[in-house]
């Protein structure tokens, strides 16, 4: 079970990451909050736009959530600490871990786009406009 429930975390943080990170969402959403923290701050704004920044803050919050909402430890360090009252090592824990799995997973992720011919990159479909 608890590896289901660090499958669904993993998930979870990488899909957040890449919505707020990247998105536009329904009307803009997540695009208008990105320019509203660029327009507040570019540290700010920086936290909304770096998937590294933006996980490992994800992270932290969400332990604490889980900490201190949640009768159910959800995160991995809530899960290995439970029943201890380690909670801001779970919280520091929680936010490298997330923050490293989405760095290398959104590193994987951009590797095989740039690895991946194009439509356009394809030579059959550049010789037959030659001709």
């Amino acid at each position: 079970m608890n590896w289901f429930i660090l499958v669904c975390y993993i998930i979870f943080a990488y899909g957040m990451t890449l919505i707020f990170t990247q998105g536009v969402g329904p009307m803009n959403v997540f695009w208008r909050m990105r320019e509203w923290a660029n327009n507040v701050g570019d540290n700010f704004g920086l936290l909304l736009r770096c998937p590294l920044c933006f996980s490992t803050n994800l992270g932290w919050l969400f332990s604490i959530f889980n900490w201190l909402c949640l009768p159910i430890p959800l995160s991995p360090f809530n899960i290995i600490l439970n029943g201890t009252n380690l909670w801001w090592l779970a919280m520091i824990m929680d936010a490298c871990l997330t923050g490293a799995i989405c760095k290398v997973i959104y590193n994987l992720d951009d590797y095989v786009d740039k690895i991946t011919p194009r439509f356009e990159d394809d030579e059959y479909y550049n010789n037959e406009e030659e001709e």
